[in-house]
């Protein structure tokens, strides 16, 4: 369930990806339009489908993504981490959602109204390509995931896509070596690695004695992401 928290945008929202390489002056004014939002774990911020046109941001949490194109079991396709926007492709090419977005964890979100940002757009034309560089960021998420999922090896293809589920899989990022959990099942993550349940679970047993990774209940935690990044490049 959604709920507002006061009216005021925190002034510790990081600033990351593809805002970060945005104009300071349209991010300012993008930021003007945003109002924060409360979402508890599990709940639905949009399903693929909808006609909505509001742009999010992650300012704690997680938020997954869920794709309709894909195997009836899959749940997720993607996590997504503060600092990250999502819900701008509808607005820019006047489309229904393309994926579903869920608060795996519970998350602060900031929404930024689809008829407001319209309208800054209205006024400010060359702003689209701005906004347009988020759909591109996207773009390249994907790419990376195809890449990632022809690696043949599987013990680095599980490096790779756990690294990317976390947060962790590209160096540019100023968190990339810290530690993150992953919030999903083993299954889930057998799943997106594209191997069977018996062997992720051998994959896991080999990262774990190494310390590379900890298993918890529903969870779990990479420990030193630099160490298994090199796991992944060595496939």
């Amino acid at each position: 369930m959604a709920r507002l928290r006061g009216q005021g945008v925190p002034t510790g929202f990081p600033i990351r990806g593809w805002f970060a390489d945005s104009a300071p002056a349209f991010r300012r004014e993008f930021l003007a339009l945003a109002r924060p939002e409360f979402f508890a774990a599990g709940s639905v911020i949009y399903r693929a489908g909808d006609d909505g046109q509001d742009v999010f941001g992650v300012s704690s949490g997680v938020v997954i993504l869920q794709g309709k194109f894909t195997h009836p079991d899959a749940m997720l396709l993607h996590m997504l981490r503060p600092g990250e926007w999502f819900g701008t492709v509808p607005l820019l090419l006047g489309r229904s959602r393309r994926v579903a977005a869920v608060a795996r964890t519970d998350a602060n979100l900031l929404r930024v109204p689809g008829d407001r940002l319209r309208a800054l757009l209205r006024r400010r034309p060359e702003w689209f390509a701005e906004l347009g560089r988020d759909a591109i960021y996207h773009m390249d998420v994907a790419m990376q995931i195809a890449v990632d999922l022809l690696i043949r090896d599987a013990t680095a293809r599980c490096a790779a896509v756990l690294l990317r589920m976390a947060g962790r899989r590209w160096t540019s990022d100023p968190d990339a070596n810290l530690p993150s959990e992953i919030p999903a099942s083993q299954g889930e993550l057998a799943m997106l690695c594209n191997v069977s349940r018996n062997t992720f679970s051998r994959v896991v047993k080999e990262l774990s004695s190494r310390r590379l990774l900890t298993l918890n209940y529903r969870s779990l935690t990479l420990n030193d992401p630099s160490l298994l990044r090199g796991v992944a490049e060595a496939g």
